[in-house]
């Protein structure tokens, strides 16, 4: 069976949050594991997609595997059926390398670890960026980000676990100088965790050594990285509200709400909002049998490339 890449991955880290929503805290890594989530995604755009996520632990790699059907009107009359999409990544520690497979193309592209730590080479996956982002400078003003994070009062079961609620808000703003308008998007997550998932401590032991491998802040892999893909800079502000966020995420629910407000310097602003997204995740099952890697490999055929 054939795959599309209907669009190029936005970032490779994307793809591993997607996956790891988790906090992390060191822990030995006592087996091989594997989790399934059921994942929908419904957008203004595309309208509804459906997928199977899997994730598989060894010792010394993670690897990633979701199948995807497009199941929205609109991409039916496009394609005139269901379209089928696949993202597999595979991270191996013991090489210092992310390898991901190109369904679409029949490669696999290679992101060797220090690549990902080096300011040069990101800075020149942005170089076409820099002009317009001098542009943008001069036009648009962004508001300093809100964020919260409460934890519920009611446990929930969920699956046979009993797991605490976490609900987070992040507010992002920018003002259009020049049209007297603002732009504001509302990120709200709610997420059930508990610690009593099995394989969690070698979930958690993997991605501590990911961390350190990648030089990335383990929060930003956490039980709130769906939500934390639209914080940028520094956690370090919002660190203290991330505490509570322990656990493996048994079900997790993303909204994104976008608002427009015209007439901001006026004494009646007007505002138009619309919901253009809805991610929810859902754990289905957890085998803690040795991992049977042949998901997650290319065929024979498929050859590297960076």
């Amino acid at each position: 069976m054939k795959y599309s890449r209907l669009w190029p991955d936005k970032n490779i880290i994307l793809c591993l949050t997607v996956a790891t929503a988790l906090f992390l805290f060191a822990a030995p890594c006592l087996a091989d594991v594997l989790f399934i989530h059921d994942y929908r995604i419904k957008e203004y755009v595309i309208g509804t997609k459906e997928a199977e996520l899997a994730v598989g632990y060894t010792d010394q790699a993670m690897y990633i595997d979701k199948m995807s059907r497009y199941t929205g009107s609109w991409m039916k009359r496009l394609f005139g059926k269901e379209k089928e999409h696949r993202e597999t990544a595979q991270f191996l520690l013991d090489k210092n390398k992310i390898r991901e497979i190109d369904w679409f193309k029949g490669g696999i592209i290679v992101f060797p670890f220090e690549n990902l730590k080096d300011a040069t080479w990101i800075k020149q996956q942005q170089k076409n960026l820099e002009g317009a982002d001098e542009i943008l400078k001069k036009r648009y003003k962004a508001i300093e980000p809100k964020f919260s994070v409460n934890t519920l009062v009611k446990k929930e079961n969920f699956n046979g676990y009993l797991c605490k609620g976490i609900e987070a808000n992040l507010r992002l703003e920018t003002m259009d100088i020049k049209k007297k308008a603002s732009s504001v998007t509302l990120v709200r997550q709610k997420t059930w965790l508990s610690e009593d998932v099995p394989g969690f401590d070698q979930y958690a032991g993997f991605h501590n050594k990911l961390a350190e491998k990648l030089g990335i802040d383990a929060e930003r892999l956490g039980s709130l990285s769906f939500l934390l893909r639209y914080w940028s800079g520094s956690l370090d502000p919002i660190r203290r509200h991330l505490h509570n966020a322990r656990g493996y995420p048994v079900r997790s629910l993303l909204t994104v709400e976008a608002r427009y407000i015209t007439g901001t310097d006026t004494d009646s602003p007007k505002t138009i909002s619309k919901q253009i997204k809805e991610e929810f995740m859902h754990l289905k099952d957890v085998n803690l049998n040795k991992l049977d890697k042949k998901r997650f490999m290319a065929p024979p055929e498929f050859k590297e490339r960076n």
